[in-house]
């Protein structure tokens, strides 16, 4: 995959659904994002996401661990006056750097859960006793719907992906091992 012209795709997809100005860094989708709000402007910044991309520098968010901080609420779409879509930007640089291996390991996991049980974090025995304290139902700790969920997973080349991130995740774990 070539990634700079994926880059370049992105931003040109970018630029047809918004003028290149249209952001003009009014600071609304920093002030209406939960993340900005509780790490700090200068920690998480959602208009730099797309300065960035659209002036083609990119390629350096993509290994960012703040990439990964958006909860996709898409509050900074939601008030921004040029409705600027910066979340949907966020996430095509998340499935990007997926298919580069790139993803933090939490999230990899929580993806393989939900492929592997159709749970991203399953119930506990103690939340099943709490519901039950409060007369509420059990939630089944098996696994639900895990078959469609793998066969989804194939189809979408997720499996792939989630491989390729494994990978990564051991070369550079190895990698870090060998330097001590």
């Amino acid at each position: 995959m070539n990634v700079e012209k994926r880059l370049q795709e992105i931003a040109e997809k970018l630029s047809k659904r918004i003028d290149t100005l249209s952001c003009f860094a009014c600071g609304t989708c920093v002030a209406a994002c939960p993340i900005s709000r509780e790490t700090g402007a200068e920690n998480y910044h959602p208009r730099r996401f797309v300065r960035a991309t659209l002036e083609g520098e990119a390629r350096r968010l993509l290994e960012a661990p703040e990439l990964w901080l958006c909860t996709s609420c898409h509050a900074c779409l939601e008030h921004c006056p040029q409705k600027v879509p910066v979340s949907e930007l966020i996430l095509e640089l998340h499935n990007l750097a997926c298919s580069l291996g790139i993803a933090p390991k939490a999230i990899a996991a929580e993806v393989e859960n939900i492929v592997a049980s159709g749970w991203a974090l399953a119930p506990s025995e103690s939340v099943n006793k709490r519901r039950e304290q409060l007369g509420l139902p059990s939630i089944p700790l098996k696994s639900r719907g895990s078959k469609d969920l793998a066969k989804i997973a194939r189809a979408t080349e997720l499996n792939k992906r989630l491989k390729k991130i494994k990978e990564r995740q051991e070369a550079e774990a190895a990698e870090a091992g060998g330097e001590t």
